[in-house]
């Protein structure tokens, strides 16, 4: 009983003069999370409890601090293998992976967008029904020479044509924006 009750106060005294520390120290090393630094301390003092039962650990202050590191890193580890698997999951779906995107690059976004309508109401009847089955209807071109009874050949040299014209319009319109952003970027730079 005595024994029991002197790791339990060594226990309470270790986490008392190292928990603050150690928080302290893996927010400095990982930062503020994920995950809480507080969350891995506490992971790191709950693995020391349970193995201290088992084992004599010489130093327990090095065994909390390295618990707590390993912890951390396998938590990163953990969120990147989840990150990947997220990820697969978007391009399997065919949708682009969720990332964090500023103002300006949400805006510059509608703006292409936009410019890509635009484009795309210039097309000819023929060049807007092809891209139409091709893009949107995500048809192949054997599909579509079945739909339209037209050539293969026909049906490439019409999408192509009509992609370089829509890509030749929306370049033309970015240029100025893309002008002001390199200016920008110089009297940054000179600042």
């Amino acid at each position: 009983m005595t024994v029991i009750l002197m790791k339990s106060q060594l226990f309470a005294q270790l986490y008392q003069q190292f928990w603050p520390e150690l928080c302290a120290k893996l927010q400095h090393r990982f930062g503020s999370g994920p995950p809480d630094p507080e969350d891995i301390a506490q992971q790191a003092f709950v693995k020391y409890s349970e193995l201290s039962g088992q084992h004599r650990i010489e130093n327990p202050r090095a065994f909390i601090y390295t618990m707590a590191r390993n912890l951390f890193i396998d938590q990163f580890r953990r969120n990147k293998k989840q990150q990947l698997v997220i990820e697969k999951i978007f391009i399997e779906l065919g949708m682009e992976p969720m990332v964090e995107v500023s103002a300006e690059q949400a805006a510059l976004k509608v703006e292409r967008n936009r410019l890509i309508e635009k484009a795309i109401a210039k097309l000819d009847e023929k060049q807007h029904k092809l891209m139409t089955m091709s893009i949107v209807e995500g048809k192949s071109y054997r599909q579509i020479a079945t739909d339209t009874g037209l050539p293969i050949s026909n049906i490439s040299r019409t999408i192509s044509a009509a992609q370089n014209l829509i890509d030749e319009f929306v370049n033309f319109q970015e240029e100025p924006h893309s002008a002001l952003s390199n200016l920008r970027l110089v009297l940054k730079e000179r600042v």
